[in-house]
């Protein structure tokens, strides 16, 4: 595959030749800033006619692409003005049109629906056949940004949704392209998917692509370098020079907010088990003052195991105060980045 166009942006019409060819249904590129993601995954849905969804996480991000120049379609070479939102945010939903010339008379006709996730997730009884894609932008949230409760569902949901039964008619699946920028691992749409720890093994390796070709699965993290060198010359990075968590995101495609310090394998029989939370083994070490989160290798007693449930997790915070500390102070270690996600999810930590 091609990954890139001569010009150092990302080559889309050959991610999906090869996606088509591998039967991959789900695209996930996480890449640095202003690399053509959202610019090429678009342009190649106007540009092979597709009908599909474009989806946010809020209906305040929806809100703000649909009006004038803050529309994405707004840079793509040859739809200046030519695509248009119909409806209002508020609304859940919102048609996307595209006017075209037919001699000297303008057509208008519907290309598909711009939606939020906070909302699209919920609905019920919605027919989604129409559409064959959905492009979910800015699927990973900076730390800054709201977090949808329980976005991960939230997610799969919104796809059952407009996917419905087209694969049980015989009809190719819903195909979903996400695209992100490198601010994090412990985010919702990687839990979702159950990749989080393949990008962090990804991320820490330099790998830039890999296909999952049994879970119908491409995942996407470019480096394009040259993007990279003609971005440090302009105005923004001449001026915050150096390294920094913004530069390691947007010019290096590294995961700005997280680092792999607390994340590895430790000897167990140098720990002992203090806890079952939620299925992950929590234990202590047996001469100093630090504790790891692994697999659940053996039984944990009744009263030192807790589920999923408010009760349970405001239980163990309880009977637990000090572990909100260790973390605090960098005493926990992790076997692998979704244990760690689900761990300070049930912590309240993130």
């Amino acid at each position: 595959m091609d990954f890139y166009l001569d010009n150092g942006f990302l080559n889309i019409p050959s991610v999906a030749a090869y996606a088509d060819k591998h039967g991959v249904n789900y695209i996930l590129i996480i890449g640095k800033r202003q690399v053509g993601k959202t610019y090429g995954v678009l342009k190649y849905e106007l540009d092979t006619n597709k009908h599909f969804c474009l989806m946010r996480r809020t209906s305040k991000e929806l809100g703000l692409i649909s009006k004038g120049v803050n529309s994405p379609f707004e840079a793509i070479h040859g739809y200046e003005n030519k695509v248009s939102f119909t409806g209002s945010a508020d609304d859940t939903t919102m048609v996307m049109k595209i006017t075209d010339l037919e001699g000297e008379e303008k057509k208008e006709h519907d290309i598909g629906l711009a939606c939020a996730l906070s909302t699209i997730a919920s609905i019920r009884g919605f027919n989604g056949r129409p559409y064959t894609d959905l492009v979910y932008d800015e699927c990973i949230p900076e730390s800054h940004v709201y977090k949808i409760p329980h976005e991960d569902e939230a997610f799969l949901n919104a796809y059952v949704t407009i996917n419905g039964n087209r694969e049980l008619d015989g009809l190719p699946a819903l195909r979903c392209w996400l695209l992100a920028n490198s601010n994090r691992l412990d985010c919702a749409i990687l839990k979702a998917l159950k990749l989080t720890e393949v990008v962090e093994k990804m991320s820490r390796n330099g790998e830039e692509f890999r296909l999952l070709k049994e879970r119908g699965i491409m995942i996407f993290l470019p480096e394009s370098k040259a993007i990279t060198e003609k971005h440090k010359k302009t105005a923004l990075f001449r001026a915050i020079g150096g390294e920094n968590e913004f530069t390691k995101m947007a010019l290096d495609n590294e995961f700005s907010h997280n680092d792999f310090t607390d994340v590895g394998r430790e000897p167990l029989d140098q720990y002992k088990l203090i806890a079952n939370v939620n299925g992950a083994a929590l234990m202590r070490h047996k001469s100093r003052a630090q504790l790891y989160v692994c697999e659940l290798y053996c039984k944990a007693p009744d009263h030192l195991t807790y589920d999923n449930s408010d009760y349970s997790k405001n239980k163990f915070i309880k009977d637990f105060p000090n572990v909100r500390a260790y973390f605090l102070r960098g005493k926990i270690k992790f076997v692998n980045a979704t244990i760690k996600y689900n761990f300070l999810a049930y912590m309240k930590l993130i």
